[in-house]
């Protein structure tokens, strides 16, 4: 199977996010009439602070992977934006694939059985990372409240873990 063939199946997948920081997730995102404009700085849409926590969560080093009843889903992957970061998220997976059980060269000859589970473990890592950085989130919004008022805060958490 092709790369392209894969990466439009990585994309039909509905992402999930652990639902205990749904409430930290619409404080700092732009969600309809509950966007809080003004009082802290904010991502666009809930895809937008998905793919931050995702960076986060990568560059601490470690996939969480979401429990069954934690899951709260919002997005297949393929509609994230801006395609660029999705992109790179993406990339960020592919190459750390070996460490969860998959030579990217192989799945060219691969089963569909091969694939699929390789796009579901694709998918359970992003969000496993994703769950490391929203709780690093949830720690700064717990104790460090403040620093959310910074229109750098989202920089600022990156240049910490640098």
């Amino acid at each position: 199977m092709d790369g392209q063939t894969i990466r439009d199946r990585i994309g039909q997948k509905r992402v999930n996010y652990n639902s205990k920081f749904d409430s930290l997730i619409r404080a700092i995102s732009k969600v309809g009439a509950s966007s809080q404009s003004g009082q802290f700085s904010s991502f666009g849409p809930i895809y937008e602070t998905f793919m931050y926590a995702f960076i986060i969560g990568y560059r601490i080093g470690i996939s969480k992977p979401l429990e069954s009843g934690e899951r709260t889903g919002f997005n297949d992957f393929a509609d994230f934006k801006p395609t660029p970061i999705r992109d790179f998220v993406l990339m960020l997976l592919l190459n750390k694939s070996e460490e969860f059980g998959f030579k990217w060269v192989d799945l060219e000859n691969a089963s569909e059985e091969t694939i699929n589970t390789f796009v579901t473990e694709i998918i359970r890592q992003m969000e496993g990372y994703a769950n490391t950085g929203f709780e690093y989130l949830q720690n700064k919004w717990e104790n460090e409240n403040m620093k959310f008022r910074n229109p750098f805060v989202f920089v600022n958490f990156i240049e910490e873990l640098i």
